[in-house]
């Protein structure tokens, strides 16, 4: 058994690998086969990798059944006749099976064929014809297989007549799609969907340049993503098809009005102009520098397409509308191109991060979508696996209350920024939701309340929520510990401030009589107002350190302090004689070293400093103004000695009695 071409190329079917490699070379081959020409003029670039696939396996399904039936007719076959392509021709042209036989006859059909035998060119006629016996066709195939065998069986073969004839039967049976007669089912060309080519007729549209079928869901698709990438030019999704989609059918299927949306968009492109998402302004856009440094969210600088699209893509509007120009995606998608980001969005995501992972179906299936990054391997440990009744799952702390941060069910978004980090979305970690109803990052609060006040001067607004200033009352066990530690603290700053109060005798201060003031009959806020208290380094223990007008200008110029320098009278290592013999070193005060003020720094475990000499604006050692002009009201050593003022309380008593007298 043989496999002959038309360009007169000979040889026996055993030599599959000569044939092979003859068929990819031969022109007239490609030109002649269907398989062939439909794969030399497809445009796989617009052919989506799950059709390909498909239509692997359907030539691999088809392939197997023309081995069967090979198999089949070796025996009876034409075992001794050579096989012509012109038999494939024709079994294939009309789109039907037709059975094909061998003649006995020797009627040439015009073909010479040369073949090379032990180096010798020999050259025979091909006495052969081959004669189609017709099944049962349809009449508007029969004018077309008629001219087609008449030109087969006779003389003078040309490819150019088949190829007008074939474009004629196709133009006389590609007009009416022919539908199962059965099921009346049509599939359409991208997606395969089968739609009932009478009751479906609103869902389904016929190109006009190749009358292939295809969905009007998956127009409005190609639409979408190709249309002004690709300026309008679309090809049918076909394999194999070649023709380009017609802006009629985009009109017809979609409506002019949708058209026009993109046609806007396509004129925008290629005129470089942008409209605001926002404002609906429009404008003129530049490209940015290409040697622009920018880095995306991990702090990694932008290389490749990825700058590329960021320098022409990428603008603000005056209205603060950040957005990009080709696909407008607010904010702008920094580290992504705009094909990369929209496949992005559709990629399982990880819960936490939003980086593109695979389900771990081993785990609960809350936990099931977490990538393999150690902070977020960590922070899946204590998140809550519960569904709750929205069908949503929860985004809080395992056995702590439970709440859901879906944008449909919750004022606060899981997408935006926790109000304590302002660095990650609260759906990046198990979350904290107070009595106050606002929600943080538990490993935010821990943080906060951690890390206590701001400066040296004891503040509780650490304590505090940071968008309505309510005490922070939450059930969560690590965080209930941390605050129940914060409070007795602030009792005993409260005790320590009012008693001062009364000491200093502020309760007739004219802030607390006021109606209109803030401190209107609120003795406590005042006094932790007016009052600085510090936390002794080596005790821990809140003590007095002067008035806060005292030390505001200290405090601008002072921002980095050593807590070290903190140490309370009864903490301080320097002896002194004038101990309280009633009060002990409770409520002795030390002046400072170099002026006539109260002390409130102790550094180097030899220096005690007021808030303006330690922060540097004192100037150096100041010359006391003598006895009776001295603001702390005690005869002391010259200033540049350390000096104990002695028993604040006892001093204050003698005062009183010496105003009195």
């Amino acid at each position: 058994m043989q496999f002959a071409c038309s360009c007169l190329f000979q040889t026996s079917i055993k030599n599959e690998p000569q044939i092979l490699d003859h068929i990819q070379q031969c022109q007239q081959f490609n030109e002649s086969s269907p398989l062939c020409r439909m794969m030399n003029n497809a445009n796989m670039d617009n052919v989506q990798i799950e059709q390909i696939y498909a239509f692997k396996f359907d030539l691999l399904l088809q392939l197997k059944k023309i081995d069967a039936e090979i198999n089949k007719r070796t025996s009876s076959f034409i075992q001794q006749n050579p096989i012509s392509f012109d038999s494939y021709r024709i079994f294939t042209s009309n789109g039907q099976q037709s059975h094909i036989q061998q003649s006995n006859g020797h009627q040439s059909n015009g073909y010479q064929n040369g073949q090379h035998q032990n180096g010798q060119h020999q050259q025979h006629q091909v006495g052969q014809s081959n004669i189609i016996s017709e099944q049962k066709q349809q009449s508007s195939n029969k004018p077309f297989l008629e001219a087609l065998n008449q030109n087969v069986r006779g003389n003078g073969y040309s490819h150019q007549k088949e190829k007008e004839q074939q474009v004629q039967f196709q133009a006389t049976t590609a007009l009416t799609p022919q539908a199962d007669p059965i099921n009346d089912k049509l599939a359409c060309e991208q997606c395969h969907k089968a739609y009932s080519a009478n009751n479906d007729f609103d869902k389904i549209w016929y190109l006009q340049s190749c009358i292939h079928m295809v969905c009007k869901t998956c127009i409005a698709f190609l639409v979408e993503k190709f249309y002004v990438n690709k300026e309008g030019k679309i090809m049918c999704p076909e394999v194999g098809c070649g023709h380009r989609i017609q802006q009629t059918d985009f009109e017809q299927a979609l409506g002019k009005d949708t058209l026009a949306k993109y046609d806007k968009l396509l004129i925008y492109k290629q005129n470089n102009i942008a409209e605001c998402i926002k404002c609906k302004c429009t404008f003129a856009i530049e490209s940015g520098k290409q040697n622009e440094q920018v880095k995306d969210a991990n702090g990694k600088l932008l290389t490749g397409d990825e700058l590329k699209s960021y320098i022409q893509n990428r603008f603000k509007c005056s209205c603060g509308q950040e957005q990009c120009r080709q696909c407008q995606a607010s904010p702008y998608h920094i580290g992504y191109t705009c094909e990369s980001f929209a496949k992005n969005k559709l990629a399982k995501k990880c819960r936490l991060c939003d980086t593109p992972c695979q389900p771990d179906e081993t785990k609960p299936k809350a936990i099931q979508l977490i990538c393999s990054q150690e902070d977020c391997q960590k922070r899946s440990i204590s998140l809550c696996i519960d569904l709750l009744k929205c069908g949503h799952f929860c985004n809080g702390v395992k056995g702590d209350l439970c709440f859901c941060l879906n944008k449909n069910c919750s004022k606060q978004d899981e997408d935006d920024y926790c109000n304590l980090c302002f660095t990650e979305a609260l759906k990046s970690a198990p979350c904290v939701k107070l009595d106050c109803s606002h929600v943080f990052h538990e490993e935010c609060i821990l943080k906060r309340l951690g890390s206590k006040w701001n400066g040296p001067r004891i503040i509780f607004n650490y304590c505090e929520c940071p968008l309505c200033k309510a005490w922070i009352g939450t059930k969560n066990v690590k965080i209930t510990q941390q605050l129940d530690i914060q409070a007795k603290l602030k009792v005993d700053v409260l005790e320590l401030c009012m008693e001062r109060f009364k000491i200093e005798k502020l309760d007739k201060a004219k802030e607390l009589k006021d109606p209109k003031h803030q401190y209107y009959n609120k003795p406590q806020e005042y006094a932790m107002n007016v009052f600085c208290f510090y936390e002794c380094f080596k005790c821990k223990k809140p003590y007095f350190g002067g008035m806060k007008n005292c030390q505001q200008a200290a405090e601008q110029n002072n921002k980095q302090f050593n807590k070290e320098d903190l140490i309370c009278p009864e903490c301080c290592p320097i002896t002194f004689e004038n101990k309280c013999p009633k009060h002990g070193t409770k409520y002795i005060e030390f002046k400072c070293c170099f002026c006539c003020s109260m002390a409130v720094w102790f550094c180097g475990g030899t220096t005690h400093y007021c808030d303006p000499c330690h922060s540097g604006l004192g100037g150096g050692v100041k010359q006391c103004p003598g006895s009776g002009k001295c603001p702390l009201g005690v005869d002391h050593p010259p200033n540049g000695k350390e000096f104990a003022l002695g028993c604040f309380l006892c001093r204050t008593k003698r005062v009183d009695s010496i105003i009195k007298q």
